[in-house]
């Protein structure tokens, strides 16, 4: 019998070292994991928006998808966000970085376009894409909860600019993404990859409604 509860307490502590020891790692695992599947993620950047010269309501743009090789971490430098995107319906409070800042990477923020404007240029489109799904940097995985009317608020340079959802439609991963929206308005417009759904990404049409 000594021997039989001998080699269960043994056993018991082996597997006790080998629980603590996958406790310890998981997490480390668990980054590293998340790191890999990010990276097999659409990368949205960099986008370039073009248009046509004729200005009419609802006009068509065009922004095509490149590859790029995301941006090494370690060059990263401490900035401040320029701005704070805010949506209450999904719990949503996240800085975004300059355009020209090399922190402004899909792969790690959220990404402002470098066609975009900032929320104080009149008429002007400011175009943030993020990730969605269960990783790290999902910072939009809860986009598809949102509903035609939803307000969004952005800050910027001391100011709340508030817009409201207008208009949400799919596009297909295909290269290029169709920006639809009154370039009479000043506009705010979220990209990220459908829900569910590994062949087509969402886009959000806000407009300005208030500021503060």
């Amino acid at each position: 019998m000594k021997r039989i509860s001998l080699k269960c307490q043994i056993a018991a502590g082996v597997i006790l070292i080998i629980v603590g020891t996958l406790a310890l790692f998981s997490n480390y695992i668990k980054e590293k994991r998340d790191v890999v599947f990010s990276k097999m993620n659409l990368s949205l950047s960099p986008i370039n928006v073009t248009s046509s010269p004729n200005e009419v309501p609802y006009q068509e743009e065009k922004a095509e998808e490149q590859q790029e090789e995301p941006s090494s971490s370690s060059d990263y430098t401490y900035e401040e966000y320029i701005g704070i995107i805010e949506i209450k319906k999904i719990n949503l409070y996240k800085g975004f970085y300059a355009k020209n800042s090399n922190l402004n990477n899909v792969n790690f923020n959220l990404y402002v376009l470098p066609d975009s404007t900032y929320p104080d240029i009149e008429k002007g489109n400011l175009i943030i894409a993020g990730h969605s799904g269960n990783y790290n940097n999902s910072y939009f995985a809860n986009l598809y909860k949102l509903d035609i009317e939803d307000t969004i608020n952005i800050y910027y340079n001391n100011m709340k600019y508030i817009y409201k959802i207008v208009k949400i439609y799919n596009e297909e991963k295909k290269g290029t993404v169709r920006i639809l929206r009154d370039r009479e308005k000043t506009s705010l417009t979220l990209i990220t990859c459908t829900k569910d759904d590994d062949y087509h990404q969402t886009v959000y049409i806000a407009e300005l409604i208030n500021k503060e």
